[in-house]
């Protein structure tokens, strides 16, 4: 039921964004000069998470996969029997599936990032070749600051 509620919450706000493909990305914006450096290496963080993921996710770096992903993380996708792959060790597992069957990223963009306190939700876009098969779709990351580090709670993927 939380899931349901966060993921609700947080796809009335961006929900005009998915329209904004073709346009410059949408970004928090910063109210002082102090805030504006924070703000810019945060986005860099982002845009360094997704780069690591995509770079793990080819390399068949389940290891490394693991270590970005909260225990109790959940994977919705169509591509999970039953949608949802609940728990790291599952998610991971669902992975490992689709890297074994072919499945490469070729990039991944972070479109916008909304962030509040120690939570952020990121809306990707991602371009995959899927056992030959050019893929287009989003994900929608949540991600929560853990010891100086973002960990990412919840993914969502839809093609």
């Amino acid at each position: 039921m939380k899931v349901l509620l966060v993921l609700l919450t947080l796809l009335l706000s961006p929900a005009a964004l998915l329209s904004q493909s073709n346009k410059a990305p949408v970004r928090p914006t910063a109210t002082s000069e102090s805030d504006a450096d924070s703000t810019t290496a945060t986005l860099a963080q982002f845009n360094t998470l997704a780069q690591l993921w995509k770079n793990a996710y080819n390399a068949n770096d389940t290891g490394k996969l693991t270590t970005m992903y909260a225990v109790e993380a959940d994977y919705i996708s169509g591509h999970v029997q039953g949608l949802v792959a609940h728990g790291r060790e599952r998610l991971i597992a669902n992975f490992k599936n689709g890297i074994m069957a072919g499945g490469h990223i070729d990039s991944v963009t972070v479109l916008s990032v909304q962030m509040s306190c120690d939570l952020a939700t990121l809306l990707c876009k991602y371009e995959a070749t899927n056992a030959g098969h050019k893929a287009v779709g989003r994900n929608l990351l949540v991600v929560k600051k853990a010891e100086e580090r973002w960990i990412i709670v919840l993914h969502m993927t839809v093609i």
